[in-house]
């Protein structure tokens, strides 16, 4: 038996618990999925369920800070926009984002209007000649051809396209067809497994010069009617699978 956990009142593991023979977690399970559980909400549900860190996870590792995460990832050769932890006063001829360190949905993106460092928080080059933005939902024991890969588009004028933002989704038909989705695939593949996880959901901006730029990854993605169907499937493949492939992905 797979169980899933998952930060209180989420949506999206209410629906795969709906829709496919995975459970809420039970001590008696063989498996944990970790969909996005991190930090002090982690320890509170390991408090009230001692018997969790003994289990094999997937996603176990997930409790990094999106700074990290994209320095992690420019440190092996991956394109990123600048991102730095403290500006100064030569940085402000760049206009930069100022982002959370730990966030979800992209709440609390604004533009930077000062210098120096502020607690939670880090700074992002704004990309000002985007030519849409990328979402890749990855999943390792999926084969990489079947991924599921969105644009997003937002209204003009705003400074991040996410969901909060009121950025809209259009899937992409064929991906495998096109290098920058096929590129965006193979990265994806790279931060996964360097963040040590076995899915998760990849944001790139595309430039209108065809640059594809690394943002963050999300161990907790919500999705819509256009991506549910891709997560159900996956991870009904996964509790289709056997117990030697699933150890393979608990790390």
């Amino acid at each position: 038996m797979i169980s899933i956990v998952g930060r209180p009142g989420s949506k999206a593991v209410k629906r795969i618990v709906t829709n496919t023979d995975l459970y809420r977690y039970a001590k008696n399970c063989d498996f944990v999925i970790n969909y996005g559980l991190a930090g002090k909400k982690m320890g509170l549900f390991v408090k009230k369920n001692p018997s969790l860190p003994r289990k094999p996870i997937i996603n176990k590792y997930i409790g990094c800070s999106k700074f990290k995460a994209v320095k992690d990832a420019e440190a092996i050769g991956i394109k990123v926009p600048k991102t730095l932890l403290s500006l100064k006063f030569e940085d402000k001829k760049t206009d930069f984002l100022t982002k959370r360190l730990h966030s979800q949905g992209g709440i609390g993106i604004i533009k930077a209007t000062g210098k120096g460092r502020v607690t939670g928080k880090y700074y992002q080059e704004f990309i000002e000649n985007r030519r849409y933005e990328l979402r890749v939902h990855g999943f390792l024991w999926v084969d990489e051809k079947n991924w599921l890969i969105q644009k997003r588009f937002g209204r003009e004028g705003e400074i991040a396209w996410n969901y909060h933002n009121g950025g809209r989704f259009q899937t992409i038909q064929n991906p495998n067809n096109y290098k920058v989705f096929v590129d965006a695939k193979e990265i994806t593949k790279k931060v996964l497994e360097m963040r040590n996880m076995a899915f998760g959901a990849v944001d790139f901006i595309v430039t209108t010069s065809g640059d594809l730029l690394f943002l963050e990854i999300n161990s907790a993605p919500g999705f819509t009617e256009l991506s549910e169907g891709a997560y159900i499937l996956a991870f009904s493949m996964l509790t289709r699978s056997s117990k030697s492939k699933i150890s393979q992905y608990c790390r």
